[in-house]
């Protein structure tokens, strides 16, 4: 394998669909020695045809599972190959009688497997048309005269069958691969402007969800109004509105959780409701009047948003077609949305009330915590997507990791704003840093799917909760840091007292720190102005020492934190 070469889901791919060539082939191979009928006219030149396409298949099947890519173009010539192999031996064959429509079905499976719904129907098209031609086309050229129609039509119809129903499929998956795409290009960066953040969420919700209309309505805290903002194609809107303009916006019976529904003028309108894990069935009409007539729209999605701060609706409207699975996809959204408002709402109050060192940490606290935990969020969405299509009991665990790193993530903001109460931060309170170490190294190694391993003293010291604190954020900070910059897949982290300072270490195979080799300590870092800016100015707040030995191969990073003496 090549130093720039890595592993592809394309390749991943063709190996499950070489295994199954492989044992067509081999099936093929013993019936032909086996066979013990009258020949056929051009028997030899099936059984040439047959080993032939076994070592191909042996072929192909080494050629993947010892290699980590396949290269763009090479699938195509292995789809052509397949349906000319099967085309050539129903040639030489009765199409109408001899078993080898498998070879066709395989062949259709393969592009589904392969590709989108479009070219899922294609190679199904082709499929047929290959069967019929060769077929028909056998049937003149060896003088077959009791040529089977029924047969003939019946095979026929069934391999359009499956193209349909796998191209169906595959319009579906495709639709999903395309949310999860939007989902995970999700913005990861602190809102700005309070009107341009709001109006991005609606934008980005929008592109997910595939509506052409959003609207979000909200309360924040104790606040006595309703907010509003409108997205459309052509205009954005923010206002604040008295709490009953809309009246009770949502019908009560549905006020709990998300739903979905069609028609919303008529009065019967079924509507889709998530209920407990699953999906229930609900009559009426979905909407409080007022609200309806104020969207004045058809179709909505309506999802839920709730948390100790933030209490409303996010609605799409204007969707030609609304399944279940668009619920399910929805309460991502909403949880992702419910996140934002609340960075939002807490952005702005840290503006308005943003005086002194504290609330400069603060505000450093939540750009590192929240930037880091929605970049991984985005990991887990992207390797959902890749999962989908031959994994989709891994995808739905990665999108559970998703909520539960944005629910963890809205938890730590509620805590990071109790922190700013007086007498909230108790700096000498004494904890137990050992589980906060395992917990956060594993907790990064879980949500960004790298191996770490855990060196820990067996009995730390308890140590003044500030400083844990700043040690847990060290630690995400050097994991983080080797696993986007330095292509790391194992971690070692390590734990354990070294006189009276308390020393964490991380280290890593993979690529060293851009810009400088070595082994350097804080002062030469901050002088020749290179290393990682966040844990210099945490190992500096402290009081502590950071020592980097980087390579090319990877690197260690080792933190120092002098602990103060026991009473």
């Amino acid at each position: 394998m090549s130093e720039h070469e890595v592993y592809s889901p394309r390749n991943r791919t063709e190996r499950g669909l070489s295994a199954g060539r492989l044992l067509l082939a081999l099936a093929l191979a013993l019936a032909v020695v086996l066979d013990d009928t009258e020949p056929l006219p051009q028997a030899e030149t099936v059984r040439i045809l047959a080993f032939s396409y076994l070592a191909y298949a042996v072929g192909i099947a080494i050629l993947t599972w010892t290699r980590q890519t396949t290269t763009r173009g090479v699938p195509v010539a292995m789809q052509v190959t397949d349906l000319v192999f099967a085309a050539a031996v129903t040639y030489l064959t009765d199409g109408t009688r001899h078993p080898f429509l498998p070879y066709f079905v395989f062949a259709i499976v393969s592009g589904a497997v392969r590709w989108d719904g479009r070219r899922t129907l294609l190679t199904g098209i082709a499929a047929v048309a290959a069967y019929a031609a060769a077929t028909l086309a056998g049937t003149v050229a060896n003088g077959a005269g009791d040529f089977n129609t029924p047969e003939f039509v019946a095979r026929a119809t069934q391999l359009a069958l499956v193209t349909a129903l796998l191209a169906y499929l595959g319009r579906d998956r495709d639709r999903l691969r395309t949310s999860m795409e939007r989902l995970a290009s999700w913005p990861r960066r602190l809102p700005g402007k309070e009107a341009e953040a709001i109006q991005e969420i609606l934008d980005h919700t929008g592109a997910t969800l595939g509506v052409t209309r959003v609207v979000l309505a909200w309360e924040e805290g104790d606040e006595p109004s309703l907010r509003v903002a409108t997205l459309t194609p052509d205009r954005f809107d923010l206002s604040r509105h008295r709490p009953d303009i809309f009246g009770s916006i949502v019908a009560p019976p549905l006020e709990r959780s998300s739903f979905a529904a069609m028609d919303l003028g008529s009065p019967h309108c079924r509507v889709l409701q998530r209920a407990a894990g699953t999906v229930q069935v609900w009559q009426g009409s979905p909407l409080d009047e007022r609200f309806r007539q104020h969207v004045d729209a058809r179709t909505v999605i309506a999802l839920k948003l709730s948390s100790d701060s933030i209490h409303g609706w996010l609605f799409g409207f204007d969707r030609t077609s609304i399944g279940a699975d668009d619920l399910f996809l929805g309460d991502v959204v909403g949880h992702v949305v419910t996140t934002a408002l609340e960075l939002q709402s807490r952005v702005e109050q840290l503006r308005e009330s943003a005086v002194g060192e504290a609330r400069v940490h603060l505000a450093r606290e939540l750009h590192d915590g929240v930037l880091q935990s929605l970049t991984a969020a985005s990991l887990q969405a992207q390797r959902a997507r890749q999962s989908i299509a031959n994994a989709p009991a891994e995808a739905e665990r990665r999108l559970a990791m998703i909520e539960e790193t944005i629910l963890a993530e809205q938890q730590a903001l509620r805590l990071a704003i109790e922190d700013l109460k007086p007498g909230a931060i108790r700096d000498t309170t004494p904890v137990d840093v050992g589980p906060r170490v395992s917990e956060t190294a594993t907790r990064v190694g879980r949500h960004w799917d790298v191996r770490v391993h855990l060196n820990l003293q067996r009995e730390l010291p308890r140590i003044p909760q500030k400083i844990a604190h700043e040690l847990t954020r060290m630690l995400q900070e050097a994991m983080v840091n080797s696993i986007r910059h330095g292509g790391a897949k194992e971690i070692t982290v390590t734990c354990l007292m070294m006189g009276s300072d308390l020393a964490l270490a991380v280290s890593y195979q993979g690529r060293g720190f851009a810009g400088f080799q070595g082994r350097h300590d804080l002062a030469s870092l901050n002088r020749m102005k290179v290393g990682p800016r966040t844990l210099k100015e945490r190992v500096a707040a402290v009081n502590g020492s950071l020592v980097i030995e980087s390579a090319q191969a990877g690197a260690r990073v080792e933190v120092r934190i002098p602990l103060p003496a026991a009473p």
